[in-house]
């Protein structure tokens, strides 16, 4: 009885430490931080979706294409942000799920 009282002290212990340290917020500066944007977002995903896509038909010019798929202009207030969030995690920290509003 005992050992089983002591393994779930020592579980609920661990798991309290578990959740202490993801909640602790990280520096992160220059590469670090863009790495950790990478991993945020899901990066080899990106890669495993990319190899996965079929052919386009050749009825498809190239000038179509990038028509079709062109990336729209972002806002100055977005840019901004995020340069704001960037300086905030290499000078004062930040959290997972601050780096996730970047995807």
């Amino acid at each position: 009885m005992s050992s089983k009282l002591l393994l779930v002290t020592l579980l609920c212990v661990l798991y309290t430490l578990q959740v202490q340290t993801q909640d602790n917020p990280l520096r992160l500066c220059g590469r670090s931080f863009l790495r950790a944007v990478v991993f945020t977002c899901g990066g080899s995903r990106w890669r495993r979706l990319m190899g996965e896509e079929e052919p386009l038909p050749d009825a498809y010019r190239e000038s179509d294409l990038l028509k079709m798929t062109a990336v729209p202009v972002l806002s100055r207030q977005w840019r901004d942000q995020n340069q704001a969030l960037m300086s905030e995690c290499c000078h004062q920290g930040c959290r997972r799920s601050d780096l996730g509003m970047l995807c």
